[in-house]
């Protein structure tokens, strides 16, 4: 498993907000300060937002801000939010190398990484990440 881009900038986004909680920020001023293009800030966005992480809204006034404090954001959130639920990243199910008729042998194994990775992440909250930097 490897941790894309995504989700190290989702976090950092997410601590950028945190700054300022109740103001909104413009997304593409965000982009520019961490040297990413508008079109990948958005993406990355897109899966907070979906995932309840972050509001936005438009016009003047408008921008991104935090929908919920740190401590009610888990590391887990952010992960699937900016890459792909564990289920999917540890499974070989349907996965077009697996050769397995019925049940593959390594899967019961994947299941348990997910099972003890998972709950790793989902005990971590974000203020824990952010405050300790």
């Amino acid at each position: 498993m490897k941790i894309t881009r995504r989700t190290d900038y989702a976090i950092h986004l997410i601590a950028d907000l945190s700054e300022n909680p109740d103001k909104p920020l413009g997304l593409r001023t965000l982009a520019e300060q961490h040297g990413v293009t508008y079109a990948f800030a958005r993406t990355v966005q897109q899966g907070l937002l979906k995932a309840g992480i972050v509001n936005t809204a438009r016009g003047i006034n408008g921008g991104i801000k935090l929908a919920r404090p740190l401590a009610d954001i888990t590391l887990l959130e952010v992960f699937e939010a900016a890459q792909d639920p564990l289920e999917k990243a540890f499974s070989t199910k349907n996965s077009p190398w697996c050769t397995c008729e019925n049940v593959c042998i390594s899967q019961d194994m994947w299941l348990s990484t997910r099972e003890v990775l998972g709950n790793h992440l989902a005990s971590i909250h974000l203020d824990q990440v952010i405050n300790k930097a």
